[in-house]
């Protein structure tokens, strides 16, 4: 298999490993062999999945995203393909990935577009299930790996919110426009003001039941499923992946306890964080 070039990999990890993003903590512990494939594919993630939120007409997103769906099935092994899908070919990643959901990023993003806020909590897990959906089916898809359905819809929901969470942190587009309507008439108050910065202490109680509602999800979803490396070869969780969930619930639990703090303050991954995440891939070996 040929060797990635230096610009390519450079390319994958200026989208990927986002200063202060979750990706650029967990990378940390990978090993070698899943370096490059994951690297591609939170890449490929970013790629396609910041396109709803970048700010563009629509046009030039519905453009983009045509171009990405051609791309994403085109012959991979041809100089002219994206640098990203070169290192996801090299690294022996693209070979397990089927088509159908590849395209399932690209089609993720086109429903966000054009996305009505949801009514209610029911609506939020339901869209955000779908939208989650993808991107943890393909990272088990490259380990091989299988889980329950419902399991699956729950932790693919609280990841999703877990972003839109994230959204509202310092330097970030807050996702306004994802907030279901009942949170948003239970203040009396618009996605807009919101995104204007004009009720601080509003959107501190709203993060902190949102965080209160991912948490929920995230326990529902880690029910009765077996998170071990210990489990047949074939069908287990890798250890990324379950410490991404891991490191997201610590973080949920943070924003909980208190939001004004996290709207205010650029938080990062720190020391503390580290200990914990050595602690619990130790645990699972």
């Amino acid at each position: 298999m040929a060797n990635n070039s230096s610009v390519e990999l450079d390319h994958c990890r200026e989208l990927a490993l986002l200063p202060g993003s979750l990706f650029e903590f967990t990378s940390r512990f990978l090993q070698a062999s899943q370096l490059e494939p994951l690297l591609a594919l939170y890449a490929l993630k970013q790629a396609v999945c910041s396109i709803p939120h970048s700010p563009v007409d629509d046009a030039v997103k519905w453009a983009k995203l045509k171009w990405w769906s051609e791309e994403l099935v085109a012959d991979p092994v041809l100089p002219s393909r994206h640098p990203v899908l070169r290192v996801l070919w090299q690294s022996g990643a693209r070979n397990k990935l089927k088509n159908t959901l590849l395209l399932g990023l690209v089609n993720d993003a086109v429903v966000q577009i054009d996305a009505a806020p949801a009514n209610d909590e029911n609506a939020m897990f339901d869209r955000c299930s779908a939208s989650g959906m993808t991107e943890i089916q393909l990272e088990l898809t490259l380990d091989n790996a299988e889980i329950d359905t419902q399991n699956l819809r729950c932790l693919a929901a609280a990841s999703s919110l877990f972003r839109m969470i994230s959204s509202f942190a310092p330097n970030q587009h807050p996702e306004t426009e994802r907030l279901p309507l009942n949170i948003l008439a239970k203040y009396n108050i618009s996605s807009t003001q919101l995104q204007n910065h004009l009720y601080p202490n509003e959107l501190s109680q709203i993060i902190t039941q949102l965080a209160d509602i991912a948490l929920d999800w995230f326990s529902k979803g880690m029910k009765g499923l077996k998170l071990s490396q210990a489990n047949v070869a074939d069908t287990r969780v890798s250890a990324h992946l379950q410490l991404r969930w891991q490191m997201e619930k610590r973080r949920l639990d943070v924003v909980r306890k208190d939001a004004m703090g996290f709207i205010v303050a650029d938080k990062r991954y720190g020391p503390t964080d580290a200990w914990f995440a050595w602690r619990f891939l130790r645990h699972l070996k």
